[in-house]
C-alpha cells in the first residue's frame, strides 16, 4: 500500500518539476475560454472517467461540458465495446459533432497512450473548427507503442498542448514476486491530480483577473442546490449532461 502511495507521489512530483509551463499553458487556455463565455470540453481517460472528475463537482468549474456518451462507457460487456467502438473510426467525430461548440471554446482530451481512434477523432474534428486542444498523455507509453488512428497520429501531433502524465507503459507499477505482470494502474490517480491542477490554475487566473469564478458548490450545503440551479439554468442548451 505504501509503496503504491509513494510511487504516485513520485510521479506527480515529476509531472509538477517538468510540466509547469505546459500546465500553466493549458491553464492559460482555459481562462481564456471562461473570460469569452465559452465551454470547456473533457472527453477521454479509461473510456469517459476523467470527463467524469471534472463535471458538477463540488469546487469545480461550471462551463465544462464533459462528452460522456453511452457507446464509450466500459460496461456493460467491456470487452465487446472495446473490441468494436474503440476500434472505428468516425464515432468519435459523430460524438463531437453533436456538441454545442463556437470558437471561444476549448477542449481537454485524455489518452494516455495518446493512440485511442475516438480521441483521435475528436481531436482532428476540433481542431477543424479551430477549437484549442489539450491532451494529457504519457510520453512514455505512446514511444512504445505505435499509432491505430489512420491519420498516423498520436494525440500530442494534433494537441495546441501537451501535458505529459509520466505514466509508465502499461499504466500499472508495481511488481510482486510470483506475478508475471505488474498490477495497480496510476492513470486515474495521476491524471486526477493534473486535472484539478487546471482547474487550480484557471480559477486563481481568473480571480487574479478580477473575476467571480464560475464554480459548483457541494448540495449537501444548506443552499447548495439554490446555487448549482442558477448555474444550471445559464448552461442549459450548452452542457450537453444538464
Amino acid at each position: 500500500m505504501i509503496k503504491y502511495i509513494d510511487e504516485c507521489k513520485r510521479i506527480i512530483e515529476n509531472v509538477m518539476a517538468s510540466e509547469g509551463h505546459n500546465i500553466e499553458h493549458a491553464a492559460k487556455l482555459m481562462t481564456r475560454t471562461i473570460e469569452r463565455d465559452g465551454v470547456i470540453h473533457v472527453s477521454g481517460g479509461h473510456c469517459h472517467i476523467y470527463a467524469m472528475e471534472t463535471f458538477y463537482r463540488a469546487g469545480g468549474l461550471v462551463p465544462i461540458n464533459p462528452l460522456l456518451p453511452h457507446l464509450f462507457a466500459t460496461a456493460p460487456r467491456t470487452q465487446a465495446y472495446s473490441d468494436h467502438i474503440y476500434e472505428v473510426e468516425g464515432i468519435g467525430t459523430t460524438v463531437f459533432e453533436d456538441q454545442q461548440t463556437s470558437a471561444n471554446d476549448c477542449i481537454i482530451l485524455a489518452s494516455i497512450a495518446g493512440r485511442t481512434i475516438p480521441t483521435i477523432d475528436i481531436a482532428l474534428a476540433a481542431k477543424k473548427r479551430g477549437i484549442p486542444i489539450i491532451a494529457l498523455q504519457s510520453m512514455a507509453f505512446s514511444k512504445c507503442t505505435t499509432p491505430k488512428h489512420s491519420s498516423g497520429f498520436f494525440l500530442n501531433d494534433v494537441a495546441d498542448v501537451t501535458v505529459d502524465l509520466h505514466i509508465p507503459y502499461g499504466d500499472a507499477i508495481i511488481e510482486l514476486d510470483g506475478l508475471s505482470e505488474k498490477c495497480c494502474p496510476v492513470s486515474s490517480v495521476i491524471g486526477f491530480s493534473i486535472i484539478q491542477a487546471l482547474v487550480t490554475q484557471t480559477v486563481c487566473n481568473l480571480a487574479e483577473a478580477g473575476l467571480t469564478p464560475p464554480v459548483w458548490v457541494s448540495s449537501n450545503l444548506d443552499k447548495g442546490d439554490a446555487i448549482n440551479k442558477t448555474h444550471i439554468s445559464s448552461m442549459k442548451g450548452r452542457v450537453s449532461c444538464l
